[in-house]
């Protein structure tokens, strides 16, 4: 009888480790887990809203993890890749990346203001939050490219997020989405504060500039626009207004140089300078 009984509970027991076991894999390695779950929620509201070609049925379309080999962005957490499209995710499984594997030369059906409109209704139903348009760009020229690409930046309090960039890639024949990016970071932003004038943040963007360079000329362009502080690392790193000051000048061996200062809108302090186009090789962190 006690061996009956011991036989009943251990295959009780092995019946609810195997349970388990399948649960865990489902939902952690298999179609349940959350990279996958966040990737087919992804590709389903994109079919919802026709911004990628439909005709594969949604339900065959099988989601793969891809190893991420030298990512250029340190944003991306995980890759899953389908049989046409590569879908990035960061480390809290929101979507930051999408493109489509192979994109083939077309026929310019579409023109730029159209794809513009079309851009910004994808973007309603992917990104929750207020942008403002940055640049537009036919990609024609040397390297012509069969689609369009619109950069957004994050707006808050009707400041945009210097750092923070939404980019959407445009079909220019038939509409539909080849690419998107997100580097936004969802970081806190303080109330606008704006105690310090347009000409004194200048001549602090001015006096910092002449510390190491000459023949300085500040732009006339001024912009106010939410950055972080990059200088002091042990700063916070909630996100503040900033004077964007731009200034063309010459460093100590002659060369051309261009430099743009944040100045805090609300304590003169130099939070960032990007020197020489050095914007292009921030990555957000």
């Amino acid at each position: 009888m006690k061996l009956r009984k011991a036989s009943v509970l251990g295959g009780t027991t092995l019946i609810c480790l195997i349970v388990i076991i399948v649960v865990i894999l489902y939902n952690f390695l298999g179609p349940g887990a959350k990279d996958i779950k966040a990737a087919k929620n992804f590709m389903t509201k994109l079919y919802s809203i026709d911004a990628i070609n439909t005709e594969q049925n949604l339900e065959s379309i099988k989601y793969e993890r891809s190893r991420i080999l030298n990512s250029q962005n340190e944003l991306v957490h995980r890759s899953i890749v389908t049989q046409s499209f590569g879908i990035d995710l960061d480390k809290n499984n929101n979507v930051i990346g999408f493109a489509k594997k192979e994109i083939q030369a077309n026929t310019t059906k579409i023109n730029l203001q159209n794809a513009r409109t079309l851009a910004e209704g994808y973007l309603k139903n992917v990104y929750d939050g207020e942008v403002v348009l940055k640049s537009a760009n036919d990609n024609e020229g040397v390297k012509s490219l069969p689609y369009y690409s619109f950069i957004y930046t994050r707006q808050e309090n009707g400041y945009p997020f210097y750092f923070d960039e939404i980019k959407l890639n445009i079909n220019k024949e038939n509409g539909f989405l080849d690419g998107y990016s997100n580097s936004t970071m969802h970081r806190e932003c303080k109330e606008p504060v704006i105690n310090i004038s347009e000409q004194e943040a200048e001549n602090i963007a001015l006096e910092d500039f002449q510390k190491f360079n000459k023949e300085a000329t500040v732009r006339k362009e001024l912009y106010l626009v939410y950055a972080d502080n990059r200088i002091d690392k042990d700063a916070s790193q909630i996100y503040e207004v900033c004077y964007l000051v731009t200034i063309d000048g010459k460093n100590d061996k002659d060369a051309n140089v261009v430099w743009k200062i944040f100045v805090s809108s609300e304590n003169g302090n130099i939070l960032n300078v990007l020197k020489d186009g050095a914007e292009k090789e921030v990555v957000a962190k």
